[in-house]
C-alpha cells in the first residue's frame, strides 16, 4: 500500500535526520519544464536544405519540410518541480525524535513533535533554512509512488523517495483552523552526487584549469 493520503518529508541537517509527517489537506501538484538542446534553432537545420546545402543526410532532406517547424533534440536539461500545500497540527510527527511528545515545553532545535504550533513552525523553517537541500543532501518526499515503503506497507512503482531540492517553503497560521499551520512547499527534482568530495573536486578541476592559461 504506498502513500495516498499521507506524506513524510525527510530533511538532514546537520549529523541528524528530521522527518515531517503531513496529512491535513494534503494537496501537491507537478510542473516539468524542458529546456531542450536543439529547439527553434532546429529551423536552422531544416531551412538548411532550402537554400540548397547537400550537407544533409537524405532521410533529413526528404523529411517534413513545412515553414515554422524545426528539429528538438532533448538533452535532458529542464525542470521537474513539485509543490506541496497541507496543514499540520500538534501531535504530527514533526523533527528527529530530539524532544518528549507527551512535553508540550519540550522543543529542540530539530524536534516540535507534541509541542505548539509556533515552534513547529520555527522547528520547519530552522530544518530547511540549516539543510542545503541539494545534491550533496536532497530533502526526501515520500508520497504516492515515491516512496520505497519505509512509511507504508510496502515500496511504491519508483520504489524511493523523490529526492528534492526545496526552493521555496512558507508556514503560516490557518486562517480556517486556529489549531493547524498551513505550509507550502516548492522542490525541483534533483540528482544526488556520489559520496565523494564534490567541491574538492571542483577546486580541484579550476586549479588545474588555471594552470593551462599562460600568464601575460
Amino acid at each position: 500500500m504506498t502513500l495516498q493520503t499521507d506524506a513524510y518529508l525527510e530533511i538532514d541537517v546537520d549529523d541528524t535526520t528530521a522527518v515531517f509527517r503531513f496529512r491535513e489537506n494534503l494537496s501537491d501538484t507537478g510542473e516539468v519544464t524542458k529546456d531542450y538542446l536543439l529547439s527553434n534553432r532546429g529551423q536552422y537545420l531544416r531551412e538548411a536544405y532550402d537554400i540548397g546545402t547537400d550537407l544533409l543526410p537524405d532521410d533529413v532532406a526528404d523529411a517534413d519540410l513545412e515553414s515554422r517547424k524545426g528539429y528538438h533534440v532533448d538533452g535532458g536539461m529542464g525542470a521537474y518541480k513539485t509543490s506541496l500545500t497541507l496543514e499540520a497540527g500538534i501531535g504530527d510527527l514533526w523533527g528527529d525524535g530530539s524532544s518528549d511528545p507527551s512535553d508540550e515545553s519540550s522543543v529542540t532545535k530539530y524536534d516540535a513533535t507534541g509541542s505548539n504550533l509556533r515552534a513547529m513552525r520555527q522547528v520547519l523553517e530552522y530544518c530547511i533554512a540549516q539543510s542545503p537541500t541539494d545534491s550533496t543532501a536532497p530533502a526526501r518526499l515520500h508520497i504516492g509512488e515515491w516512496t520505497n515503503g519505509d512509511y507504508s506497507n510496502g515500496a511504491g512503482a519508483f520504489e524511493r523517495p523523490k529526492p528534492l531540492a526545496i526552493t521555496e517553503a512558507r508556514v503560516t497560521r490557518s486562517a480556517d483552523d486556529p489549531s493547524a499551520i498551513e505550509v507550502s512547499l516548492e522542490g525541483t527534482w534533483t540528482s544526488t552526487f556520489p559520496d565523494v568530495d564534490i567541491l574538492g573536486a571542483v577546486e580541484d578541476g579550476l586549479d588545474e584549469l588555471g594552470e593551462l592559461i599562460p600568464d601575460y
